[in-house]
């Protein structure tokens, strides 16, 4: 029993690795970022700050709007977001420094990294799924308006994504002047994740779920 649940930790911890990669290449891609690093990577540009060190304070910011939105609902064990969120972070600078070095040169270039960012990301979200550990901190903010709403959460993360996105490209335009992290690959990520995660699971998972257990 104990070996599974390591294993699971273990899948996950990869998970979040893995996730962190896709997107690191989607900014790498300059076609616009994965929905998920998408304010984060806007404010880094801000305040001057790395992503990965945006990434934890937002990562406190969305523990506390589920703390408000559930109030006594907020099962203490959510709080764990508050350690994964810390270890994503430091992956998403990592993951960034590993990819320093691709610099694609013209369109295409980047068309197809942007795409091998959003299968990268699809499979550490399959990983992320199966583990069923604990969400990470901004979803598990639309996991809460989900509850608070009474709308399952298939139905509300679009939104809870494009109010990111949209957040994003307003501080952009105000703050820098130019919009920045928003662009065609922002949109492409949005709609393609999702079937290519239910592609790789229809492949995948049952070999994960060896691993896993």
């Amino acid at each position: 029993m104990e070996i599974k649940k390591a294993s699971r930790y273990a899948i996950y911890l990869i998970s979040l690795f893995i996730i962190s990669l896709g997107a690191s290449l989607s900014i790498k891609a300059n076609l616009g970022t994965y929905p998920l690093i998408c304010l984060p990577y806007v404010s880094s540009l801000i305040t001057h700050f790395s992503v990965g060190e945006v990434m934890f304070v937002f990562t406190v910011l969305f523990i506390l709007i589920q703390a408000i939105l559930l109030r006594g609902d907020f099962e203490k064990r959510q709080y764990f977001q508050l350690i994964i969120g810390t270890i994503f972070s430091f992956f998403i600078d990592f993951s960034l420094m590993l990819v320093n070095f691709i610099n694609p040169a013209d369109y295409p270039s980047q068309m197809l990294l942007l795409l091998v960012s959003c299968v990268v990301v699809a499979f550490g979200v399959l990983l992320e799924i199966q583990t069923e550990i604990v969400y990470l901190p901004a979803d598990g903010v639309i996991v809460a308006i989900s509850k608070v709403l009474k709308i399952e959460f298939p139905k509300v993360k679009p939104f809870g994504d494009t109010s990111m996105v949209i957040i994003a490209a307003i501080l952009s335009v105000v703050f820098l002047g130019y919009l920045a992290g928003v662009r065609e690959g922002t949109i492409i990520s949005a709609i393609i994740i999702g079937p290519i995660v239910k592609i790789l699971k229809r492949y995948l998972d049952k070999y994960i779920e060896l691993l896993i257990a």
